[in-house]
């Protein structure tokens, strides 16, 4: 169940970080080449902000600041943080209230990963039975047989006139009812 769920069975543990006096620019490329969302600026080990794609975007359109500018000046705080044991419930109850796109991770030793809104959904969709995630269809039965199930219809839509009947059959690449196999 996802209640069972903690940020530590979500969590990303190999997130990228880069230093404070990097270039907007610089930043930008590596998030293309790691292929991430969000990075987390670093002060040598201690994590001092995160940068999103959403930051970058804001900051990069309105042409406000250059991508030679440091990435310290379009960083936001490193914000709320959770605890690997956390329940997923509470992690993302956090990222949707605090309008937030990735929590750090901590425990008392420093950051040990980053959660996502991403990791969230991913986490929660991996608990759907494959019944949950596909509707179930039923196939229609052959023309002329029957079906014990009281539940189960036999009628069908007629390719030609689009009436709702029983008994249709197959005809020259057509499923069509008696009456418009007379014509």
């Amino acid at each position: 169940m996802v209640e069972d769920l903690t940020v530590r069975d979500a969590m990303t543990t190999a997130y990228v970080g880069v230093s404070e006096s990097d270039t907007i620019g610089d930043v930008i490329e590596v998030m293309i080449d790691d292929g991430v969302s969000g990075v987390v600026v670093l002060r040598g080990p201690e994590a001092v902000g995160t940068v999103t794609e959403r930051d970058l975007l804001r900051a990069t359109t309105t042409g406000s600041i250059p991508t030679d500018a440091s990435i310290a000046s379009v960083m936001s705080g490193p914000g709320p943080s959770v605890k690997p044991d956390v329940p997923l419930s509470d992690a993302a109850s956090t990222l949707s209230t605090e309008d937030r796109r990735q929590l750090l991770v901590r425990n008392g030793e420093g950051i040990v990963g980053v959660l996502t809104s991403q990791d969230v959904i991913t986490a929660a969709a991996s608990l759907l039975s494959a019944s949950e995630r596909e509707p179930e269809t039923m196939s229609a039965p052959e023309a002329g047989t029957t079906v014990d199930d009281p539940e189960y219809t036999t009628q069908s839509v007629c390719e030609v006139c689009g009436s709702l009947m029983p008994g249709l059959e197959s005809v020259n690449g057509q499923v069509i009812c008696a009456d418009c196999r007379g014509v």
